[in-house]
């Protein structure tokens, strides 16, 4: 039970931090008001401002008390953290910035793929596009096949560090698959693509491969920076739903 306590509370803290309840510098509640407010021990509260520490989003000093660090010092590699603050709808630097991010390490991660993936991942390549074809109807459904068609070509890089940053590159690009597919006719218009890239990393063609990740990657950032507050907006409105 105190396992669960700890992971709620860290939860509901961050995502209540995310959410700009308490602006970078102001401190928090006391304790006391946390634990009468969330019905936890002190304990609770205490290994979980410990653990929003160690996640770059907080800081303890004498006299201070516990404040807000600015999200430039959050460690944007965490999933969870994404995950708050994705929750909120994301300022539209923090998305170009992600499709920066993107442009830096995924065709060098398609290239080494071409040249390194097995077999075996090329198959799973393949088979993780064919979900993604069958879940074309499904907006929610095809964002997380998409998701797992990325991971896999980014597993297939053979990279131990890209491959360590699977799981917040998986975080990171659902956030970007999920603003951009808000235009209803982008998934029909990438899915192309998609298979061109399965293709591409099949056939050991780099040049092939490299040039559909770029085109997936600059179609999504023609498609945020075009219709970005319209896309906040229904993103919103769907979580309202």
């Amino acid at each position: 039970m105190s396992s669960s306590y700890h992971a709620s509370t860290v939860n509901w803290l961050g995502a209540w931090i995310a959410s700009g309840n308490v602006l970078p510098g102001q401190t928090l509640k006391i304790e006391s008001a946390l634990c009468d407010e969330l019905g936890v021990s002190r304990t609770v509260i205490r290994e979980a401002i410990k653990t929003l520490v160690a996640k770059g989003m907080l800081d303890v000093g004498p006299k201070v008390g516990t404040r807000v660090l600015p999200v430039r010092n959050w460690n944007l590699f965490d999933p969870q953290v994404v995950g708050w603050l994705a929750e909120k709808g994301l300022p539209e630097n923090f998305v170009m910035d992600l499709l920066d991010l993107r442009r830096t390490i995924e065709p060098v991660a398609v290239r080494w793929a071409c040249e390194r993936a097995t077999p075996e991942q090329i198959a799973e390549i393949q088979a993780a596009y064919e979900v993604l074809q069958a879940s074309l109807g499904d907006k929610g459904d095809y964002n997380r096949a998409d998701q797992l068609f990325h991971e896999a070509v980014l597993a297939a890089s053979h990279n131990q560090f890209i491959e360590q940053m699977l799981p917040a590159l998986g975080a990171l690009l659902a956030v970007s698959f999920e603003v951009s597919s808000a235009v209803p006719e982008e998934l029909g218009l990438t899915l192309p693509l998609h298979k061109e890239l399965a293709d591409a990393i099949a056939a050991r063609d780099s040049a092939r491969g490299v040039w559909a990740c770029m085109s997936l990657i600059e179609r999504a950032a023609v498609t945020i920076s075009r219709y970005y507050p319209e896309l906040v907006a229904l993103r919103g409105q769907s979580a309202d739903r």
